[in-house]
Order: C-alpha cells, then structure tokens, then sequence
C-alpha cells in the first residue's frame, strides 16, 4: 500500500462478528488494490476484535482504531473518526455486515475522476437476507438534478455506498443532529453547500438485512426521526416540495405515529421479507 493510496474504505464494526470477515473479505478481493481499510472497533465486546487483528496481521492495508465504548450516533460517529486518519484522495464507506462486489471501488473511482463537478457518488444495490439470498434490488435516481428534487419524497443514496472526495473543506462530514439517518440529513448539508450528488449506475454493494437486525430495533421512533428530517428538507428552497407533497407526507406521518410498530414492519417492503 502507498503512503498515499487512492482509497480509504472506512468500516466501523459493534458487535459484527456474525458478517465482518465476509465484508472484510469483500474488500481485499478488489479489483482495485491501491486503498487502505480502516476499521474502528466501536465498543465491541463479542469476537469483532479478534476477527479485526486476524485480518490487520496478514494484509498490511489494513488499520485498526479501537475505542472502549461506542462513540453512538448509529456508528456515525466512529466513522467520522476514521476519517480524521484517512490518506486516500477518496473515501468510501462501508458495513460490517454489507458485501462490496469485486468492482465497486474500480467503478466509484472511475466515476468521480470523469465527473469532476460530483462530489460524492452512491451506486445502485440488492438487498440480501442473512444467507445471502438476493430477494430485492434497489435502482435510486442516479442524476444530480433528480436526487436534490425527490430529497424531499426520498433518500436516493444508500449510505453504505458513500463514496466521496477527501476534501478537508467538507468535514466535519456528518451532521449529527439526529441519532439515526444522519446520512440522510448530511445530504442535505451538502447541498447546501452547492456539493453535487449522484449514483453509479451499477449495483455496487449487497446490503444485508435480518430479522434481527438493529435497523429493526425501535422502528416506529426511526421512522417519525426521518418524518423531521423531511420537514428540515421542506425549509430549504432547492428541496422544498409543493403543497400537494407536503399534505401526502404529514399523512404519512401521522399514520406512522397511530399503527402499533409490529405493522410498520409488516408493511415495510423489505422487512417484511426477514421478519
């Protein structure tokens, strides 16, 4: 590995050990070679750690930050310290539990280097269950234009597939207003910041969903969390929706806020696919 690579992959693990050397493995097998991985064991106390050493002893690409407890903000926060130490001119971010396909930092990089004016890229995703069956694909709006117009109604870019240029000026990265979605909300500071977005076209990343999986846990509160943030979006004039679109989602909102949260994942179309 160079002293500066092209890539830093940050990954922050709690309590993976379930998936980690598979997404571990999922990176080293890039077609892309010149990154480093940084890892942040956040607070684990299964046998995340010792997969993590495991791993840093036999691949020199490999770093390894450990913190006692959890730095919180659903792992975000460990990411942004990960960034403090990251060399690369890009950095990409990455789950302990998702698997990255042999061609996806191949790819991202490719994009940004003919797309100067992007800023960060996602790509498109399948989801997979805990056996890794592929039982949904995702295809978001890849444009730059479109992503800021349908903020509003969604959030087109997968956090797991963040892909974006190490510019100092950017960071702090995240926004950490919120304890869940702050990739969501980010999106909106970088827009604000005249930042553009986009998606490779491709699907780049399998994103592991289960039945037991901490994105299920609470799911009524993350979701009325997401509500806010909607209407943080509403404010802003280049992601303002029209009146018609702002009545649909308070709708919306206030249904989330009625049904028992064991509804919420039946109706979820990719809950209710693992629980």
């Amino acid at each position: 590995m160079s002293v500066h690579p092209t890539i830093s992959v940050i990954m922050p693990v709690h309590n993976g050990e379930r998936f980690l050397a598979e997404a571990i493995e999922s990176l080293l097998g890039q077609t892309l070679t010149d990154f480093e991985l940084i890892i942040i064991n956040d607070g684990s106390t299964d046998q995340s750690g010792h997969i993590c050493k495991k791993y840093l002893a036999i691949d020199s690409r490999i770093r390894l930050l450990t913190n006692a407890k959890p730095l919180g903000k659903a792992g975000d926060l460990a990411k942004e310290m990960g960034m403090q130490h990251a060399r690369g001119r890009f950095i990409a971010i990455m789950d302990a539990d998702d698997v990255a396909k042999p061609h996806r930092l191949e790819r991202q990089t490719a994009f940004l280097e003919t797309h100067p004016d992007v800023f960060l890229c996602g790509s498109w995703a399948e989801y997979i269950d805990p056996t890794g069956r592929v039982f949904r694909d995702w295809k978001p709006d890849t444009e730059s234009s479109r992503i800021v117009r349908n903020l509003y109604w969604k959030n087109s870019i997968m956090h797991p597939t963040f892909f974006f240029r190490n510019d100092p000026s950017a960071f702090p990265f995240y926004e950490t207003k919120y304890t869940w979605y702050n990739d969501y909300y980010t999106q909106l500071k970088l827009i604000k910041q005249g930042r553009k977005l986009a998606n490779v076209p491709e699907i780049l990343l399998s994103y592991r969903v289960s039945g037991q999986s901490s994105t299920q846990t609470g799911i009524k509160k993350k979701v009325l969390e997401y509500f806010q943030i909607r209407d943080e979006i509403a404010r802003y004039p280049a992601t303002r929706p029209d009146f018609r679109s702002r009545m649909i989602v308070l709708a919306q909102q206030l249904a989330v806020a009625c049904l028992p949260e064991k509804w919420l994942l039946r109706f979820h179309p990719v809950f209710r696919k693992t629980i």
